[in-house]
């Protein structure tokens, strides 16, 4: 743009068309040098407004990348009413609750860390049948993904049914990776837990517990 407005100038060169915008009421623009060298500079201030405003992450290294990671999980998690303790996440919806856990590889090292995250609809009714082991009649305010009558993996809820664990190298981009996790949350997880509303929605076909141990 900038280089046409140069050559207008230096050509000394005018052009003037007819423009026309409604049938019966054609107008005339007339176009000259400043034009283009205009919309030029007001691009470049533009673009350069938006650099300076863009945020820039700090450098990281793998475990400052988990940390921004796991923060930005939880402040998704939280934007969502969700209560959190450590790497739980726990949200009630009167008798039944919603738990979300993040699960790291145990064999996570200084070079990777992995991790997937969990998925669990609690009932007060499937805990005091198939959980409450001592018979104390007492729901944990507080329950874990492993307390819950259904219980999914991130992997079993995406279209392609596969085991699947987020990755952290020194080379990772968190935003990217940040992106594809709040997809993830946001098309795959909520809707799942949106399914469920009342204890009669929930039908514990994993409940693989009774009081007293392991059937």
């Amino acid at each position: 743009m900038f280089g046409i407005g140069i050559y207008m100038f230096v050509a000394d060169f005018n052009s003037t068309s007819i423009v026309t915008g409604w049938r019966f009421n054609p107008f005339e623009q007339t176009i000259s040098w400043q034009t283009p060298v205009f919309g030029a500079v007001v691009s470049l201030i533009i673009g350069i407004s938006i650099k300076i405003d863009r945020p820039s992450l700090p450098k990281m290294d793998i475990q400052g990348k988990r940390a921004f990671i796991f923060d930005k999980i939880a402040d998704f998690l939280k934007e969502n009413d969700f209560k959190k303790r450590g790497n739980h996440f726990f949200k009630r919806n009167g008798e039944i609750g919603y738990c979300v856990n993040i699960q790291n590889d145990k064999w996570n090292n200084t070079n990777q860390i992995r991790f997937t995250l969990n998925v669990g609809i609690f009932t007060d009714a499937f805990w005091l049948e198939c959980k409450d082991f001592k018979n104390t009649g007492i729901i944990p305010i507080f329950p874990k993904e492993y307390d819950c009558a259904i219980r999914e993996r991130i992997g079993d809820l995406l279209p392609v049914k596969e085991d699947k664990w987020y990755c952290i190298t020194s080379g990772t981009d968190v935003m990217k990776l940040w992106s594809e996790i709040e997809c993830d949350l946001t098309e795959y997880i909520l809707p799942f837990i949106a399914r469920y509303n009342t204890e009669s929605d929930v039908i514990p076909n994993q409940c693989i517990y009774r009081k007293g141990g392991k059937q």
